[in-house]
């Protein structure tokens, strides 16, 4: 099937979807035209600014686009004998609807091949989220959010796992950075954790539900320059948050209990408006991925790119 005809039968299938997402946007545009216009700072606590992280999702709201996501790996052996390619390109879009709370979308489309084997195409099932944050402490840079991450079910290939019944995430959200760290350690201050905790509950009660944790360790250079010291390094390392990021689940019933996931190390590179991400996922199990992946992202801040437009439809709640 050619691309344009790919296109065109997806758009067809999920036009409802598509149409209501459309008309979204244009009353979000034409609501935040009538509301004061001032700029909105995103992923902030104190002088510590949360990056977007590729794997496990940080605690900010925020209007913000990821596009493209990209990532690559050699899935577990298969029943012919081959490590399969996996390929997935996605896209996630969040609006804020208040300066508190923030919902999204997302999807993705996959390809799988191997040698000898008829490739397996497809899209992921459409995900919307929502996610408030209740807590910010800015003298000690902590963040807290609870969402909701909803995979829908029958918006996917069947032959990518869509059984056509839906998944539900509840989710606690949390950042921490170590800038309170007493100035002894100020080396230790750029520092900071991200982490989620959710359970993944199947409406499908034939499949497992998962007890989902990430986490992720970053090193902040941006920080260490505005609130640490400034080492006269190169502008590009000034850009720069090292981060290694974890992101595992275990089966909790139905005879599932293995624990599954990937190290992911790498770095992001943070602009004013816009991030790129690359980060390589190391498997922790054989029955995850076929030794070395990797992942890259390109964010784009839209409320910080154009503030004028991308405000909060209402005020905090």
């Amino acid at each position: 099937m050619s691309i344009h005809k790919h296109l065109h039968f997806c758009i067809k299938k999920y036009r409802r979807a598509f149409e209501s997402f459309a008309l979204m946007l244009v009353q979000a545009a034409v609501i935040v035209s009538l509301l004061p216009q001032s700029a909105h700072a995103h992923a902030i606590a104190g002088d510590r600014v949360f990056p977007a992280t590729l794997e496990v999702d940080d605690p900010s709201v925020a209007t913000e686009l990821s596009l493209p996501a990209v990532s690559w790996a050699r899935g577990p052996l298969d029943d012919n004998g081959n490590f399969p390619n996996l390929t997935n390109i996605g896209a996630e879009f969040d609006l804020l609807i208040a300066p508190n709370l923030a919902v999204g979308i997302s999807d993705g489309w996959n390809s799988q091949t191997a040698r000898g084997e008829r490739g397996v195409y497809g899209y992921d099932s459409i995900e919307v989220s929502g996610k408030y944050l209740f807590y910010e402490n800015d003298e000690h840079e902590i963040l807290m959010s609870a969402g909701l991450v909803v995979d829908i079910g029958g918006t996917g290939a069947s032959s990518l796992g869509d059984d056509g019944t839906s998944t539900f995430t509840p989710t606690f959200y949390f950042g921490k950075g170590m800038g309170d760290l007493p100035d002894s350690m100020a080396l230790l201050k750029p520092f900071a954790v991200t982490g989620t905790i959710g359970v993944a509950l199947a409406q499908n009660r034939n499949n497992p539900d998962e007890f989902q944790p990430g986490i992720t360790l970053q090193y902040s250079m941006p920080y260490l320059k505005s609130a640490v010291k400034d080492y006269d390094l190169p502008d590009f390392v000034n850009h720069l948050i090292p981060v290694v990021e974890i992101p595992l689940a275990v089966g909790l019933n139905n005879g599932a209990h293995s624990w599954g996931g990937t190290i992911n190390p790498g770095f992001i590179y943070t602009a004013n408006t816009w991030q790129f991400g690359v980060e390589a996922t190391l498997p922790l199990t054989a029955a995850d991925q076929h030794g070395v992946g990797v992942t890259g992202e390109f964010h784009v801040y839209l409320d910080d790119l154009v503030p004028a437009f991308f405000q909060p439809l209402m005020g905090a709640i």
